[in-house]
């Protein structure tokens, strides 16, 4: 007897549904089998769909590849965005904003998994994405140290840019220790530990 997953998998849905459906499926796909393993066949089995229904969205496997990495990089973008926007010092939102991605392991893993695989493309033709991405999350965070510094929370001495690529890089550090087994760090307490002494506190 077919599974009730499986069944409504296949009935019809809504174009931006489906197409939702597959592009959460591929999400999983990339994260499972890597961004150079995933493809059509993989997300057209997950999603219990026919292998054309995938390519009718995706049209080729770069299409389907920068699908994946516009999602994970809205997600990340999104995340920085809102918590950079709200009211509150420099120290506080640098430490919100790592938490919460230490915290999207656990509530975006696949997000997390892509983005630690495609952070290492470097041979792949997507490096130069993942570079123009990662200027746009320091550009975000080094504003906001630079705000801190003309309200005075944040000191004269401390570089708002290169401050900001080390609290960016330090992300890639966090999210490997964050899937290490049996990790004894309290990642934490060193996210916490990592802003004062970015911001020389």
């Amino acid at each position: 007897m077919p599974r009730a997953d499986s069944i409504a998998s296949r009935r019809r849905l809504p174009p931006a549904a489906r197409r939702a459906q597959l592009l959460d499926c591929a999400l999983r796909a990339f994260e499972s089998e890597g961004l150079s393993g995933a493809g059509h066949a993989k997300v057209a089995q997950m999603a219990g769909v026919s292998v054309p229904t995938v390519f009718h969205y995706f049209p080729t496997r770069d299409a389907l590849l920068d699908a994946v990495l516009d999602e994970v990089e809205r997600f990340f973008t999104d995340l920085a965005v809102q918590i950079h926007g709200r009211p509150g010092d420099a120290a506080s939102k640098l430490t919100t904003h790592g938490l919460a991605f230490l915290d999207s392991a656990d509530t975006h893993p696949a997000h997390l998994r892509v983005w630690l695989d495609w952070s290492t493309a470097i041979r792949e033709h997507v490096w130069p994405r993942y570079l123009a991405f990662q200027e746009r999350l320091v550009t975000i965070v080094a504003g906001t140290i630079a705000a801190g510094q003309q309200v005075g929370e944040v000191p004269d001495h401390v570089e708002p840019d290169s401050a900001a690529r080390l609290f960016v890089g330090n992300a890639h550090m966090a999210a490997v220790m964050k899937f290490a087994p049996d990790s004894p760090l309290d990642l934490k307490a060193l996210v916490r530990q990592a802003v004062k002494t970015l911001l020389a506190h």
